[in-house]
């Protein structure tokens, strides 16, 4: 599904990922864990070509990113960023329809997250914070993307809404890449979890393969658990 090979990174001359080996797959949700500027975002974003990598290849869906169009290539891939992206002189029901959805399969999808169809004609200053993290997801998943790109989506959230929205994220059979810095958050959803330090691939596995890590930097991750 997604693949880097020697994939490294630099913004404003500075290095952000280094040498990143590493293949996500179809059907699965693997979460890229790390502490803040340790490079998650930076490799959530060479995947839709919001960011160029310096060396190296990435590639979706069987094809270098940089062979694709870059608006097919988006209109493939489902991305919640950080701050939501919702246009907010836009009705949830035009910012949807943008993103692929007619309004009747946007009602549905929808219902489908949690919020009535009635939210269509709503604008996101309308919507309380826990419902427009539901929206962004819904525009997200409007055009029935093959995969989902998810930026710390729920950080800002209480913990009831966030465990809903991450039991949803787990309902969707979609595949999916979703970064956090916390470790809860990625053991509740990850099948598979990168750890990254100083833009590095530190770890790779399941939740087993990260305990057994002796990585300095992940050890203290795990010791928020006692």
């Amino acid at each position: 599904m997604i693949r880097f090979a020697g994939v490294s990174c630099e913004r404003d001359g500075r290095p952000v990922l280094r040498g990143i080996d590493a293949e996500f797959r179809a059907a699965e949700i693997t979460v890229l864990l790390g502490r803040s500027g340790s490079g998650k975002s930076t490799l959530l974003r060479l995947m839709n070509r919001l960011l160029e990598a310096s060396t190296g290849t990435v590639t979706v869906l069987g094809r270098a990113v940089a062979e694709w169009d870059v608006y097919a290539l988006r209109r493939a891939i489902g991305f919640v960023p950080q701050n939501l992206g919702l246009f907010p002189h836009r009705r949830i029901g035009e910012q949807m329809h943008l993103a692929g959805a007619e309004r009747a399969t946007a009602g549905d999808l929808l219902e489908r997250i949690g919020l009535p169809a009635t939210y269509l004609d709503r604008y996101p200053h309308q919507l309380s914070g826990g419902e427009q993290q539901r929206a962004a997801l819904a525009r997200a998943l409007a055009g029935s993307p093959k995969l989902l790109l998810l930026d710390e989506p729920f950080s800002a959230l209480d913990p009831v809404t966030r465990r809903q929205l991450q039991q949803l994220v787990k309902s969707l059979a979609v595949t999916t890449v979703f970064v956090t810095h916390d470790l809860r958050e990625a053991f509740a959803l990850g099948d598979r979890i990168g750890f990254l330090s100083a833009g590095k691939l530190a770890a790779f596995g399941s939740r087993q393969d990260l305990e057994a890590s002796q990585q300095p930097e992940l050890r203290l991750f795990l010791e928020t658990l006692a």
